[in-house]
C-alpha cells in the first residue's frame, strides 16, 4: 500500500453558498445543495493516485465501474456520511459513522486533501484527520491565508487587479451600493448599447448577473428577487460586450504552489448568453492571437494570487471583443469546470503528447416517458465508443434524476473537431433515440 493517500472531498455546496451575507431562501438553498450534489461526482475524475472519496449518497455503482474502467485504475473507497445539511463536509464531521469509516480508510498514510474550494469546514475537517495522529496537507491556502480565496473570488479583486497585474484589462463600468444608483447607472449605460449587464460581487454558474436589454428594464427588477446573489450591495454595472465570432469566451486555470505558479492550462468556454454550458481544454480551441495573452495572464494572476498566500487551483474567465481586446470578466478561486477535463488529458498523458478536451455539462434529456437511467439509456452510447477505443466518458449521472434532467460527457482526443465530433455525436444518438429534450 502507498505511504500517501489523496482525501478527494468536492465541497461544491459549501463553496457556492459561503458567499451569501444572509441565508439565502430555503428554495434557493435547495437548488445550490442539489447543483453541488451533482457536480460532486466529476471529483472522480480529479485524480487517479491512491486516494479516497467523499461524496454525497446516491453514486450510480454502475457508472463507477465504467468509468474506473476506462482510467484503468481500481475503484477507491467511497464514505457518503448521512445528508442533514446538504453540505458535505458538514454533513460528515456530524456523522460519526462515516468518520469511522473514513480513518479506517486512510490509515495512518500522510493525506493530501483535494476540495473544491477553501471553506471554513476544509479546516475543520483538516483538524479532525490531523488529530488521528495523520499528516495532512491541503491542497489549498494554508488556514492564516484563507481570506485569499475570499478575496480573489470576489468581483471587486479584479478591479484591484487591473491596476497592478500586467495584461489584466477589465470591461469599463459603474459600481453602485443602492437601488436609486443601480437604476440610474443602468439608465447611464443603456443611453450608450442596447444591453448592459448588472453583476453581484459573487456568483456561480451564470447566478450573480442579469442581462439587461434597453427594451425591458422594467422586467430586470423582477428577476432580480429570484437571484439571490444580487440582494447585496455593491454591485456592477457594465456594457455588455459583444464577443468575437471566432473566440469563444477563453479561460485560463492556474495551480499556485508554494514555489509559485505550477500549471496554466487555457480553455474556451461555451455560455448560453451567461451560463455555463461545455468547455473545450487546450491552447489548440484558443485563437493563436489570444493564446500567448491568455497564458501570460493565467502566469501573471498566479504570481499575484501566490503573493497573497493563495495556493490551489484558480480560474480567470475572460471574453475577447470584436477589437481583439482581452478582457477578464472574473476570478474563480476554486477548481472549475474545465477540471475534470484537464485531469483526463493529463491521465492520458498530457497536452504534450498533442491531447485536448471538449466537455458539455448540461446535455438535456425528457422527463416524459418515465425514468431515465445510466444503464438502459446512457450507457449503450459509450460502450461502442469504447469498443473504438475512444476515451469518452459520462462525467455526472445524477443530473438523470433531476425534474428537468441532464448529464455529461467529456471525450479527449488529438485535435480539437474530433474532441468535438465525439460529443455531438453522443448528443445525435440520444436524439435518434428520442431521449433529448
Amino acid at each position: 500500500m502507498s505511504d500517501s493517500v489523496e482525501l478527494i472531498v468536492p465541497n461544491v455546496s459549501e463553496f457556492n453558498l459561503r458567499n451569501f451575507s444572509a441565508r439565502p431562501r430555503k428554495e434557493v438553498e435547495r437548488s445550490f445543495v442539489g447543483n453541488g450534489d451533482m457536480l460532486s461526482d466529476q471529483a472522480v475524475f480529479w485524480s487517479v493516485a491512491p486516494r479516497v472519496l467523499v461524496l454525497p449518497g446516491g453514486v450510480d455503482a454502475d457508472w463507477f465501474a465504467d468509468v474506473h474502467r476506462v482510467l484503468g485504475v481500481e475503484r477507491p473507497p467511497v464514505v457518503s456520511p448521512v445528508p442533514r445539511t446538504g453540505r458535505l463536509i458538514a454533513d460528515l464531521l456530524a456523522d460519526d459513522s462515516a468518520l469511522a469509516r473514513l480513518r479506517a480508510a486512510l490509515g495512518d498514510r500522510r493525506t493530501r486533501i483535494l476540495c473544491f474550494g477553501a471553506t471554513p469546514g476544509v479546516y475543520q475537517l483538516l483538524a479532525a484527520v490531523e488529530a488521528w495522529g495523520v499528516d495532512v496537507e491541503l491542497d489549498g491556502p494554508a488556514k492564516q491565508d484563507y481570506w485569499s480565496s475570499l478575496y480573489l473570488d470576489n468581483k471587486l479583486s479584479c478591479l484591484d487587479l487591473a491596476g497592478r497585474v500586467a495584461g489584466f484589462r477589465v470591461p469599463g463600468g459603474i459600481t453602485v451600493t443602492t437601488p436609486e444608483e443601480l437604476e440610474g447607472a443602468l439608465g447611464a449605460v443603456l443611453a450608450h448599447g442596447d444591453r448592459a449587464i448588472v453583476k453581484s460581487m459573487h456568483g456561480i454558474s451564470g447566478d450573480g448577473s442579469i442581462v439587461v436589454h434597453r427594451d425591458e428594464v422594467d422586467a430586470f427588477w423582477g428577476n432580480v428577487y429570484h437571484d439571490h446573489f444580487l440582494h447585496t450591495f455593491p454591485v456592477f454595472v457594465q456594457p455588455y460586450i459583444g464577443h468575437a465570432e471566432d473566440a469563444g469566451c477563453p479561460a485560463v486555470d492556474v495551480r499556485v504552489a508554494d514555489d509559485g505558479v505550477e500549471t496554466v492550462v487555457l480553455s474556451t468556454m461555451t455560455v448560453d448568453v451567461k451560463r455555463y454550458l461545455s468547455v473545450s481544454v487546450g491552447a489548440r480551441f484558443v485563437p493563436p492571437d489570444v493564446a500567448d495573452r491568455l497564458c501570460a495572464l493565467g502566469n501573471a494572476v498566479g504570481a499575484a494570487a501566490h503573493a497573497l498566500g493563495f495556493r490551489g487551483w484558480l480560474c480567470a474567465d475572460c471574453i475577447v471583443d470584436r477589437d481583439r481586446e482581452l478582457y477578464v470578466t472574473e476570478i474563480n478561486a476554486r477548481r472549475s469546470g474545465a477540471m475534470h477535463p484537464i485531469a483526463l488529458v493529463a491521465h492520458r498523458g498530457g497536452e504534450s503528447r498533442g491531447l485536448v478536451a471538449h466537455s458539455h455539462d448540461s446535455i438535456p434529456v425528457r422527463p416524459e416517458g418515465g425514468p431515465i437511467s445510466y444503464a438502459a439509456h446512457i450507457r449503450p452510447f459509450f460502450e461502442e465508443l469504447w469498443s473504438q477505443g475512444v476515451t469518452a466518458v459520462p462525467t455526472a449521472v445524477r443530473g438523470l434524476s433531476r425534474s428537468t434532467p441532464i448529464f455529461a460527457a467529456t471525450a479527449v482526443t488529438e485535435d480539437p473537431e474530433s474532441a468535438r465530433a465525439v460529443i455531438a455525436d453522443i448528443e445525435a444518438r440520444a436524439r435518434a433515440e428520442q431521449l433529448l429534450r
